[in-house]
Parts: structure tokens; C-alpha cells; sequence
């Protein structure tokens, strides 16, 4: 799966380096004055990503009473579950980055991601005592997650048409969450930690270009995306 989405990623980036190759020497000379990446300060991106650390969590197990009400039913406190695989599309983010030098940067992102898993439990009703009056019930759980962080990223090779970068980011992650058990929905709000650690990270091109990522956090394993960069 990472693999399919992976190779969209590097045939743009390999696009963008046969783009520049192209050029003439005149006409790179004359590019790198005006769009040279490296003197454009203000850097706003667009990404997605992929492995995010909540999907290897598993239903939020962070969380031991996820929703609270999945615990209950009819005043009931219901035994065992068991759930699905959580699934979902990856996440999808903006950020904003500003170089205070030639080797660091600050800015910030906002992402967004869901979450969708099923399962089944089995409760006795309180007024039939523990009979084999015993009832299947499905379940099912959506986690809209959305998060924040503030990042410094740290440049160690910051050319006119290449940059490599490690970074670092912490913030909060916001949980809209909705469950549904039987024909009752509820609702219930948390708020977690964020954070993305970069450890190796890419960015091809001038004003316009494409980056590629490699991490763990709550963006993803492996991000990847457009960005544009401008001055002041």
C-alpha cells in the first residue's frame, strides 16, 4: 500500500530534477537569480501522508474508555469486543514555514485524518438476569482527527535547487469522535498529544517544487506534497 504511494512521489521529483537538467546554462543563471529557493524566505506547502501513528494505535487504545458510552447499553455494561482494523485514507495537511537562517526554520501545520472501524459484542439484558437471553450488537467508530503542531526544521544542505532538512514539531491533537452501538450514536470529544519527528526530509525545486519526507508521527511514516516559496 505505502508502495503505490510512494511512486507517484518520486516520479514527480525525478519530473522536477529532468525539468531543470534541461535548462540551458543561460537560462539557469538567470532562473537561479530570481527563484533561487534558498533566498525565498516564506515557504507555504500543501501534503499528504501516510502511516500515521494513530493507525498503528489500533481503535485509539490510548484511550481505555473510547467512547464511554461503547462501554454501556440499556444501562448495561457490555463484556468483550472485538473490532476491525481501523482504516483510513492518510492525512492531509497545510503548513507555513519562514527561514530565519541559512540553517533554520519555523513555521507551523494543521492536519486533518479519519478514522473508521466495526465490531461486535454480546450483552444480557439487566432485566432477564444471566440467562441465555444474550443479544449480538454491532459497533462502529469514526475518529475525525485534527491536528496541530508548530515545527523548527533544520537545513543541512540548503541550495538554489535542493534542500535537505531533519526537523522536529509538538502540538494537539483534537478527536471529534462519534460512535454507534445498536441504533444509539453518541459523541465524544478528546484532546491528545501531536507531534512529527522528521528524520530525513527532501525539497526539490525553486519557488515552485515538490518534498518528500521520511518520519513517524501524527502526520505520517512518509509524507509528501507541493511547495511554494516567496519573499517577503
Amino acid at each position: 500500500m505505502l508502495k503505490n504511494k510512494l511512486i507517484p512521489a518520486f516520479l514527480f521529483l525525478f519530473s522536477l530534477t529532468l525539468s531543470s537538467m534541461a535548462q540551458t546554462p543561460g537560462q539557469q543563471g538567470s532562473a537561479s537569480e530570481k527563484t533561487n529557493q534558498a533566498s525565498l524566505f516564506n515557504d507555504v506547502y500543501a501534503g499528504y501522508g501516510a502511516g500515521s501513528i494513530f493507525y498503528f494505535t489500533g481503535r485509539m487504545k490510548h484511550s481505555s474508555d473510547y467512547p464511554t458510552e461503547l462501554s454501556y447499553y440499556n444501562d448495561t455494561y457490555l463484556g468483550s469486543k472485538s473490532f476491525t482494523t481501523p482504516s483510513s485514507p492518510g492525512t492531509f495537511y497545510l503548513g507555513f514555514a519562514r527561514t530565519l537562517n541559512q540553517f533554520v526554520s519555523m513555521g507551523f501545520l494543521f492536519g486533518f485524518q479519519e478514522f473508521s472501524y466495526t465490531g461486535i459484542t454480546h450483552y444480557t439484558s439487566y432485566y432477564s438476569g444471566y440467562g441465555n437471553d444474550s443479544t449480538q450488537l454491532k459497533l462502529s467508530s469514526n475518529d475525525i482527527l485534527l491536528t496541530g503542531i508548530a515545527r523548527v526544521q533544520f537545513n543541512y544542505v540548503n541550495k538554489p535547487f535542493i534542500k535537505m532538512y531533519s526537523g522536529i514539531g509538538i502540538g494537539i491533537t483534537v478527536n471529534f469522535g462519534k460512535g454507534k452501538i445498536g441504533s444509539d450514536e453518541y459523541s465524544e470529544r478528546k484532546i491528545w498529544p501531536g507531534g512529527q519527528l522528521t528524520l530525513m526530509g527532501m525539497r526539490i525545486g525553486r519557488a515552485l517544487g515538490g518534498f518528500f519526507e521520511f518520519g513517524f508521527g501524527s502526520y505520517g511514516i512518509i509524507n509528501a506534497g507541493l511547495s511554494y516559496k516567496f519573499k517577503d
